[in-house]
């Protein structure tokens, strides 16, 4: 990463960087700046050119280039940047096999345990998973000076897990930092893994100097997992883990967003078309909104479902509400995704068809990639749908309710991460009960105006007041309290 933090630099490491590259007609780099939380909380820190991050090779050209020092300008972001890259197949089980497969379904419960999992093929996809963190360490270390302060590293997410102890095998003076940005699960979900694993995922982590989540409920789960790993003493009242004679603080740094940087984003000409074509749509109607990764963990499904109760159970709203639903295909490579993009779609298309009328479709769901669509959609929603079965953060919470000019509610998952920070000035909501879904949405449609206003404007300072300029800094803060430079 490209920053600096008193003497050190800073080095960053994550699977997904924050650009990806294709080769224009000369055969020139042409940077394409990815999406996401991670990409949205680092690329803002990325100001100054004391360091570097480090990613996969994604595209074709990115492999290509791999294995050198590129100096991107993207955006308003410069830095410098090197990608890694990885045999295809090994890359396959590292972030198919073990990353999506097993890590996401797993802190974001999503496995259906009488079936699954089942574990086939289990070791192979390990020991890819273990040979990519490897490499990435084996990265990271070349990258620091042999002498003098090393650098502050901060590894980021479940792709790289065990980077920080091997890491620490490395350096083991070195100031290591490791953020999960999607949830955590307890001890009695993480006992579905085999006890090999969940030691190695622990102690991998336990490598860092602080380990980073996004709500106190992840930090939580985690410290208790902690309590299972034979050696690690927890104090949870600390939230402090002993482990190999080191001490591991247990931290909370909650991502957020740049309010000026999305609302220049959102003060363009194609968003300002989408957004003509959206009120058009909407004419008079209440427009509800909901901005998602066609992704099992959104609760797409059941939120349609909120919706199609609420008509049923309240009919007097049939004709004089309009739901959006904004969906980017996500890991369609996966059969388990294709099928839920293709329910998700299934299920708008039989609620049109039941409830529908004459000059009223009830959902208008759109399957694609389109950024400027949903900048354009924020600022005109009248109620926001927020309702994953779990989630680390989830950033369009806070997206909406900066740039929503109509005082809009915001429905929010009580699993969502954001909730606790958001949580006072949204409708909670059981993101598996959907009779009580379905009531949020009547009650965020039927608030006083003025409660309403009072919410929204108290959503926009609460988001405000959590600065994405600080996130990276507050982290380097920590670490060095922990490893002061001199002592280095």
């Amino acid at each position: 990463m490209t920053s600096t933090a008193g003497a050190r630099s800073i080095i960053v490491a994550s699977n997904r960087g924050p650009v990806s590259f294709a080769e224009d007609e000369r055969g020139q780099l042409v940077p394409r700046r990815g999406k996401g939380g991670l990409v949205t909380a680092i690329g803002a820190a990325l100001q100054s050119s004391g360091g570097l991050w480090i990613a996969s090779a994604m595209s074709d050209a990115d492999h290509r280039h791999a294995g050198r020092t590129i100096h991107v300008d993207a955006d308003r972001e410069s830095y410098r940047f090197r990608m890694l890259p990885f045999d295809p197949q090994e890359y396959g089980r590292f972030y198919d096999g073990i990353s999506n497969r097993v890590l996401w379904f797993l802190h974001h419960h999503l496995w259906d345990l009488p079936r699954r999992p089942t574990f086939e093929g289990l070791a192979l996809d390990w020991a890819a998973y273990r040979a990519v963190n490897e490499e990435f360490a084996r990265a990271l270390d070349e990258e620091g000076p042999p002498s003098g302060p090393p650098p502050v590293f901060l590894v980021q997410d479940y792709h790289l897990a065990l980077v920080p102890a091997i890491l620490r095998g490395r350096r083991p003076d070195a100031p290591i930092a490791h953020f999960s940005h999607i949830p955590f699960a307890g001890p009695n979900e993480f006992r579905i893994l085999p006890q090999s694993i969940r030691e190695e995922l622990l102690g991998g982590l336990l490598g860092a100097d602080v380990v980073g989540f996004q709500a106190p409920r992840w930090a939580e789960n985690f410290l208790l997992c902690c309590r299972t790993l034979p050696g690690a003493r927890v104090d949870l009242w600390r939230s402090l883990v002993r482990w190999q004679g080191r001490r591991v603080r247990v931290r909370i740094y909650p991502v957020s967003i740049d309010p000026a940087a999305l609302t220049e984003d959102a003060s363009t000409e194609p968003v300002a078309r989408a957004r003509d074509e959206i009120a058009r749509m909407k004419g008079d109607r209440r427009l509800l909104l909901r901005v998602d990764r066609a992704e099992l963990s959104k609760n797409i499904l059941r939120g349609l479902l909120a919706y199609e109760r609420f008509l049923l159970d309240h009919q007097e709203w049939g004709g004089r509400v309009f739901f959006l639903a904004l969906l980017n295909p996500s890991r369609q490579h996966l059969p388990e995704y294709r099928a839920y993009a293709q329910e998700c779609v299934a299920l708008a298309e039989r609620i049109n068809g039941d409830l529908g009328r004459p000059g009223w479709k009830p959902i208008e769901l759109s399957l694609q990639d389109d950024y400027a669509r949903a900048l354009a959609a924020y600022q005109l929603y009248d109620v926001l749908v927020v309702n994953p079965v779990y989630d680390g953060m989830n950033l369009v919470a806070k997206e909406g309710p900066v740039l929503n000019g109509q005082d809009g509610a915001l429905v929010l998952s009580e699993n969502a991460g954001a909730f606790a920070e958001l949580g006072p000035w949204a409708v909670p909501v059981n993101p598996f009960d959907v009779e009580a879904s379905a009531e949020a949405i009547l009650a965020a449609l039927t608030m006083d105006p003025a409660e309403r206003g009072r919410r929204a404007r108290d959503l926009r300072k609460a988001v405000s007041r959590n600065r994405i300029d600080r996130w990276v800094a507050v982290q380097v803060r920590d670490l060095e309290r922990v490893r002061p430079p001199e002592d280095s």
